[in-house]
């Protein structure tokens, strides 16, 4: 008896490959639809990191000890720039208050808390590739909230295209050109933060991309079986 040996015809190959390519047509925008934008996951990143570390330090009674009942010396927080025996980054040489003072105390501080060492410089760069400018102090003890202070982050750094999501680049704080951003709709990289003298921060009130880029999905981080995010 003779054996058949069964192969695909051309035909059925090419029947096959063609099937194949479709399928990967229809997923592929699926699949990269499902992936999360890493812009929006170091923006989160950027955001909590802040988070951790200023809830770190307002709570550091070494650096910041509570003299918000003080009659005479009244501070709510982070307009506090006087310096103490117990802060060791930040000693008690410091005696200067001034907002100046405390945006420097705060800059110290918070770099020493991402590993970056001791200074005073306003911009810096963190290992993760993210670009940070901090701008526009303004703390004051008089102020119900402490004042305040910007903190602009690039979350890719020198990549393109450096603008935020409310059409600014944040040219004063880390360079660029706003007519770049223009009139964009996506990709984003960059957002600001208002720090104020109490610990709190919030984001840019016009910056949707990093207000939706900073939100929690319910679903992930607890049992409530809710679609709605945390604000």
């Amino acid at each position: 008896m003779k054996r058949l040996n069964k192969a695909f015809t051309l035909t059925e190959l090419l029947v096959a490959l063609g099937v194949i390519a479709i399928l990967t047509a229809i997923l592929l925008p699926v699949i990269f639809n499902m992936m999360p934008n890493q812009n929006t996951l170091m923006a989160k990143r950027a955001y909590y990191t802040v988070q951790t570390v200023l809830s770190d330090l307002i709570n550091d009674e070494a650096c910041y000890p509570d003299k918000t009942a003080s009659t005479s010396d009244k501070r709510i927080g982070f307009d506090d720039a006087a310096g103490s025996i117990n802060c060791s980054n930040w000693n008690e040489s410091h005696t200067t208050q001034s907002s100046e003072a405390a945006a420097n105390k705060l800059y110290t501080l918070f770099k020493d808390k991402l590993g970056l060492g001791v200074n005073t410089n306003a911009s810096f760069s963190t290992p993760d590739g993210m670009n940070w400018a901090f701008t526009s102090a303004s703390f004051d003890s008089t102020a119900s909230d402490g004042g305040s202070i910007k903190l602009t982050v690039d979350v890719n750094g020198d990549g393109k295209p450096n603008c935020g999501g409310n059409g600014y680049a944040y040219v004063a704080e880390l360079g660029g050109d706003d007519s770049n951003c223009s009139g964009r709709t996506s990709g984003f990289d960059r957002f600001q933060m208002t720090i104020k003298g109490n610990g709190q921060v919030t984001v840019n009130a016009s910056d949707v991309w990093a207000i939706n880029a900073i939100k929690v999905n319910r679903n992930i981080t607890s049992d409530k079986n809710s679609n709605a995010e945390d604000e």
